[in-house]
């Protein structure tokens, strides 16, 4: 033993055998041992020790003594035997000799315990520093204290139940500073490797570690964990709690095992009554987003529905309306979605009746809806252009009134269309007007070079004559747009004349808007046309999948011979690849002043377009591009290089001739029933028609206020008034 420790050990006998009669100097020995004969004091009485106050070295009265719970000779009270423990366990036999007869003086009573030699005593120490550590939740200094106790007195131990609150402390910080720092794996490690009876009664962390669960990715303990929450917990409103947390973390499917293990959670009734609409808000988004096969069942729909329209919130009428729309009951979708925007419904309510209106073939309304609704919501903007669009590149063009011609002009320009200005294009080069179709051509060009845009390009400058850039433009998309280069090897049969090829064709189209931003092409007043927005169902025609080559007869090897003669130096030839058409799809100035006042912010800085770096100038034979079908001059003989990837056959179906691959947008965009309308949907789409109106879709409607002279536009029914549908308001 070191002479410190010798001394410790001398000082702590010291003071267990002088400390506690220290403060009765002045009193004889025989008075002390007459003094618990004397005044007998109930066991019941005395107060709780004071272990401070005793060891201050003060003299105390019988009665503070008393109170001070002091062992006098032959008190029942159990006496300190830290020290007789300690040289036990130091195996110093001499002293525990020494010490037990010192104790038998004090406490003639006295039995030394029977695991004397194995576990020292741990009341003595004063523990009441390491619970301030405690409660300030410094638990490294907390731990660093107890050590060094434990050094200055081998044996010793912190009480269990401080052992036990340090152990849950720790685990709650711990669990608290993993969440904190988003180190969610971490955390579901460390909740999988330790044991968490100390915090089962700490919610709030359980809480965290589903979350956890969760967030991770494995269900199946988040599931456990909630589950262990409500069948641990006495108290209702934390099993309702519960359920919330797990529809707020968990899939649905999740949530439905865990509402299947407890008796009316999954109905909605007992204590679980509070939040049956939450559960069904739940089970409808779920639905919504093909979370859930099955449709929510008519009696969560029925309380749903009661709480949605009492509770006059657009989101929760929102919600009814797109799940009506999802089940393709386009009728009742619609109703809610008006009562939705009537109480302050979002442009994502607008865009929902737009659709609704769109799949009840009540396109011209939703042309009106998506157009007031296009500001705040792209998406509006693009079912905008997206509607008219079918009328505006049909081959014979409808009447369409100059207004909402120029309006969707306006609209093409603020957005930056490609589809819409190659629509305008079309409408444009069908009803004779080339100027307004070379514009829009031009521009379709430069923000989406689409094969349609690009052919309906090349016949403008065919029409008007401008020879040179359409040779520019073959070269340009040799090998990628078969139609253009069909232009320059025509296939020798017979092609009826267009309208515009006859005498007059001026007088096929109204007057045009010209403003300084944009021109608008007048409306066509070709005789036959078919009314705006009828329902026409245009089928693909079959295509032959290769080109017979092989020796050619001499008429045939004669005109190649000319198409030759008339292409020498022409095409092919080398030109600049880079797309010279190139324009910014910013909104003109004239256009933002007209703009509602909470989108008039100032357009970005216009800056100019960055030259496209140098590249080796382009070879005279096209390349093979993937996924493009065969050029006509293939017929010939003619070979393309091979593609980047070595094909050297032509592909065929086509791009654009295959289905789009499942799971894409694209997808998605074509199984959307309001994109052709309902009744053209179920006529392709048979096992899948369901929830239709009663007495199908309600017939077509068209609009045509202004009557040109001397045409008979098709009769129409009068368009039912806008008004019933709130325009937007500035938010």
């Amino acid at each position: 033993m070191t002479p410190r420790l010798f001394s410790c050990a001398v000082v702590l006998t010291l003071l267990a055998s002088v400390g506690y009669a220290a403060p009765l100097q002045g009193v004889t020995t025989q008075e002390t041992l007459r003094a618990p004969q004397a005044q007998k004091t109930p066991l019941s009485e005395i107060a709780p020790a004071d272990p401070k106050s005793a060891l201050d070295g003060k003299p105390k009265s019988r009665a503070a003594r008393a109170r001070l719970q002091i062992p006098l000779v032959g008190d029942p009270v159990a006496p300190d035997d830290f020290a007789l423990r300690y040289y036990a366990a130091q195996k110093q036999s001499a002293r525990v000799d020494a010490e037990l007869a010192r104790l038998h003086a004090l406490y003639p009573n006295y039995e030394p315990p029977a695991d004397l030699y194995e576990a020292p005593a741990s009341n003595v120490i004063d523990e009441e520093p390491f619970w301030v550590l405690y409660a300030a939740d410094r638990l490294d200094e907390l731990k660093a204290a107890i050590a060094a106790k434990e050094r200055e007195f081998p044996g010793w131990r912190p009480s269990a139940d401080l052992a036990s609150k340090m152990r849950r402390k720790e685990l709650q910080l711990e669990i608290a500073s993993l969440w904190k720092a988003e180190k969610i794996q971490d955390l579901v490690d460390y909740a999988k490797k330790e044991d968490l009876s100390q915090i089962s009664d700490q919610v709030d962390v359980l809480w965290t570690i589903a979350d956890a669960y969760a967030r991770a990715k494995q269900n199946g303990d988040a599931v456990d964990m909630f589950k262990r929450i409500i069948a641990t917990s006495k108290d209702p409103q934390i099993r309702v709690a519960t359920i919330q947390k797990a529809l707020a973390s968990l899939r649905m499917a999740d949530v439905e095992t865990l509402l299947a293990a407890f008796p009316g959670a999954s109905e909605g009734t007992n204590e679980f009554a509070q939040i049956a609409i939450d559960v069904a808000r739940a089970r409808i988004a779920a639905f919504l987003h093909d979370a859930r096969p099955e449709e929510v069942s008519a009696a969560d729909m029925q309380k749903f529905e009661a709480y949605a329209r009492n509770s006059g919130d657009a989101n929760q009428l929102g919600l009814v309306a797109w799940y009506d729309y999802k089940r393709r009951d386009f009728a009742g979708a619609l109703e809610w979605f008006k009562l939705a925007i009537q109480s302050d419904g979002d442009a994502m309510i607008a865009h929902g009746l737009a659709h609704s209106l769109r799949a009840l073939d009540r396109k011209r309304e939703a042309e009106e809806v998506a157009y007031a609704w296009r500001e705040p919501l792209s998406n509006n903007m693009i079912l905008f252009l997206d509607l008219l669009e079918t009328d505006l590149t049909r081959e014979i063009p409808p009447y369409i009134e100059a207004d909402r011609l120029a309006r969707y002009a306006r609209a093409t320009m603020e957005a930056g269309s490609g589809e819409g200005a190659q629509a305008l294009a079309w409408y444009a080069y069908n009803s004779c007007q080339w100027d307004v179709a070379l514009y829009w051509f031009e521009r379709g060009v430069a923000w989406l070079p689409k094969d349609a845009t690009v052919y309906g390009y090349a016949l403008t400058l065919q029409r008007l004559k401008k020879d040179q850039a359409l040779y520019e433009l073959a070269n340009r998309y040799d090998g990628l747009f078969a139609e253009v280069i069909g232009m320059l090897f025509p296939d020798g049969g017979y092609h009826p004349p267009t309208p515009c090829d006859q005498k007059g064709n001026q007088k096929l189209h109204g007057a045009g808007l010209r403003t300084p931003g944009f021109p608008a092409p007048g409306p066509a007043m070709i005789p036959g046309a078919a009314p705006n927005y009828a329902r026409q169902e245009i089928e693909a025609s079959p295509r032959n999948a290769s080109y017979p080559v092989g020796f050619l007869s001499g008429q045939e090897d004669a005109r190649l011979q000319g198409i030759m003669r008339g292409l020498k130096g022409r095409f092919p030839s080398p030109v600049a690849l880079e797309n010279p058409l190139r324009f910014r799809p910013l909104p003109l100035p004239s256009l933002v002043a007209q703009r509602p006042p909470a989108m008039g912010l100032p357009p970005a800085a216009d800056s100019p377009l960055r030259k496209e770096p140098a590249a080796q100038p382009a070879p005279l034979v096209a390349r093979r591009v993937p996924g493009v079908g065969p050029m006509p001059y293939e017929k010939y003989g003619f070979n393309l290089l091979a593609g980047w990837n070595g094909q050297e056959t032509a592909s065929w179906p086509t791009y654009s001739q295959q289905i789009a691959p499942p799971g894409t947008q694209w997808a998605e965009q074509e199984a959307d029933p309001a994109k052709a309308g309902i009744a053209l949907f179920d006529a392709r789409n048979p096992a899948n028609a369901r929830g239709l109106p009663p007495g199908g879709p309600p017939a077509a409607t068209g609009y045509g206020q202004m009557r040109p002279l001397g045409y008979a536009l098709p009769t129409r029914p009068p368009a039912p008034a806008y008004g019933q549908y709130p325009s937007p308001v500035s938010r």
